[in-house]
């Protein structure tokens, strides 16, 4: 064979490689392993729309994220925490440094916050390759004095979720997103004191107080048992309103005692144990009300202002801000016959009262 044969021959030889070399992929290709990113990611991302707008807050409520996997046995494999950045809150998501496999996933949001109060809720610590996923419990924060375990403070907000995944593995790399839905654990409660003669009440003259036993609360939301707790008022005020509606115009106003308070997770089946108590100065009860049963008292307005049907359950995870108004007699006595949840006026047909 003369020199151009051999020459032509080799050459034929080494267009055949190149080409069986470029079908290989691009991350198994000595030729382009400059090219491209071969990495698999994992991007988890956080939504909080279980509330009555059926809108995603999470970029507004949410300011901080633990999250935790385990393994099909349930043991621990991975943890994470991260601040929210308000800023860029709209598009966060948690990248999950993890191989490919079966999780589950449990994230516990708001246990830490922006830093002007105290941290409300804390988690048991959790070590890898040790904590099961029943030991990961969630607690409020509770203080003690002479009558047992009380609370005082404006909580901070308290989320959470649960997801199972599976994480692909890919040789050629990519990107992939999970989402993770979230439920709130706190209530904001505001109790009025309104005189339905019109006569100005001083909030100074009572007490409230919101008991129930609903500070613990397990891996899958639910609430585990737990000791009595008082929940008490963080601010207290006088302040003026409406008594009655014209359409939407409120016709007499009044001096009104208002209380706030924050409470844990609301619980359908805690019907007999929540309960809010209002006294006067001499300790003698003014009125005593199931709030369980009161603040489902409102959800038939909701499903028929939007449409939709709820479970007692659903309702109470989603309503989080709770408006009562109880109207007084002339012996400072609960009207139990007349209460505004909100805006809207209900009587009480088949809630037992004390």
């Amino acid at each position: 064979m003369d020199i151009r044969a051999m020459i032509r021959n080799l050459a034929a030889k080494v267009c055949v490689t190149l080409v069986c070399l470029s079908a290989l992929p691009s991350c198994n290709n000595w030729l382009y392993e400059e090219e491209g990113d071969c990495s698999v990611y994992y991007h988890l991302r956080f939504r909080y729309d279980r509330n009555l707008k059926w809108a995603d807050a999470f970029a507004n409520e949410v300011s901080s994220v633990h999250l935790y996997a385990f393994n099909k046995s349930g043991v621990l494999v991975w943890q994470q925490e991260e601040q929210i950045d308000q800023s860029t809150a709209e598009n966060y998501s948690m990248l999950l440094d993890l191989p490919s496999g079966d999780y589950r996933l449990l994230a516990w949001c708001g246990l830490r916050n922006d830093g002007e109060r105290e941290e409300s809720f804390a988690v048991s610590e959790a070590r890898v390759g040790e904590t099961r996923i029943e030991q990961l419990q969630c607690a409020l924060n509770r203080q003690r004095d002479e009558y047992g375990a009380y609370s005082k403070k404006r909580l901070y907000r308290l989320f959470h979720g649960s997801l199972d995944v599976s994480l692909p593995s890919n040789d050629d790399g990519g990107s992939y997103d999970y989402t993770m839905y979230l439920t709130k654990n706190t209530n904001h409660i505001r109790v009025i004191l309104q005189h339905l003669s019109g006569e100005d009440v001083n909030v100074n003259q009572f007490t409230f107080r919101i008991e129930d036993e609903n500070g613990l609360m397990a891996h899958d939301n639910e609430l585990l048992e737990d000791e009595n707790i008082t929940y008490r008022p963080w601010k207290l005020q006088n302040g003026e309103a409406g008594l009655g509606k014209d359409g939407t115009r409120a016709i007499i106003h009044v001096k009104g005692a208002i209380a706030d308070l924050t409470v844990g997770r609301m619980m359908e089946k805690h019907r007999e144990k929540m309960f809010l108590t209002i006294t006067n100065q001499e300790g003698g009860t003014v009125a005593r009300i199931p709030v369980i049963d009161y603040a489902l008292l409102a959800k038939d307005y909701y499903e028929e202002e939007y449409k939709r049907t709820m479970t007692d359950q659903e309702f109470l995870d989603r309503e989080d801000d709770y408006v009562m108004t109880l109207f007084l007699d002339e012996n400072n006595k609960w009207i139990s016959s007349y209460i505004l949840i909100h805006s809207w006026r209900v009587v009480p047909s088949y809630v037992e009262i004390e």
